[in-house]
Order: structure tokens, then C-alpha cells, then sequence
């Protein structure tokens, strides 16, 4: 599953629903509005198979990094959408 952070512009969540890729957000479909960080990461520990893709580059740390989600920081702004359709459609993914 992904999982968008809360910052995510509702543009892109919208774009990659129209792609038809399954996502839920932080504050809409999952979790809370107003989530802190430090909450997020026992929120996604349990989950399966969770990629959580965010904007918000105070999560590019090692430290972050668990064997029961995947961390993608996109930093591009405003088109992360477009990013994050091609990763999930990866087949490594």
C-alpha cells in the first residue's frame, strides 16, 4: 500500500488517482490530520508491505530506515505525483 504524507499537494493525490494508483493519505483515509512526525513511523511499523512517499526532507535520515515499511522523500516540489505512479508501477516494487 502507499501511503502519502499529509503535505502531499491534494493535485498529485488526485493525478494518481486517476492513474488508478491505491493510496491513502495521512489525515484523509488513514491516521490524522496533524500527525507529528515522530508518530508516523510506529503508525507505519504496523502496516504491511507500506511505502510512505513524503515531501518533507527531514526524513531522508538513515536512522529512519525499518524493514517493515519503505521511505521514499521525493524532492520535486510541487510534481511528486508523476514520481510517485512511476515508482509504484516498478516491478521491483
Amino acid at each position: 500500500m502507499i501511503i502519502l504524507d499529509e503535505n502531499f499537494p491534494e493535485s498529485q493525490r488526485q493525478l494518481l488517482r486517476g492513474w488508478r494508483v491505491p493510496l491513502r493519505q495521512i489525515g484523509y483515509e488513514v491516521g490524522r490530520k496533524g500527525m507529528q512526525d515522530d508518530e508516523i513511523f510506529p503508525f507505519l511499523r504496523h502496516r504491511r508491505r507500506t511505502t510512505f512517499f513524503t515531501l518533507d526532507l527531514g526524513f531522508y535520515r538513515r536512522q529512519l530506515c525499518h524493514g517493515r515499511y519503505c521511505l521514499v522523500c521525493v524532492d520535486v516540489g510541487q510534481c511528486g505525483g508523476s514520481l510517485c505512479a512511476a515508482f509504484a508501477a516498478s516491478p521491483a516494487i
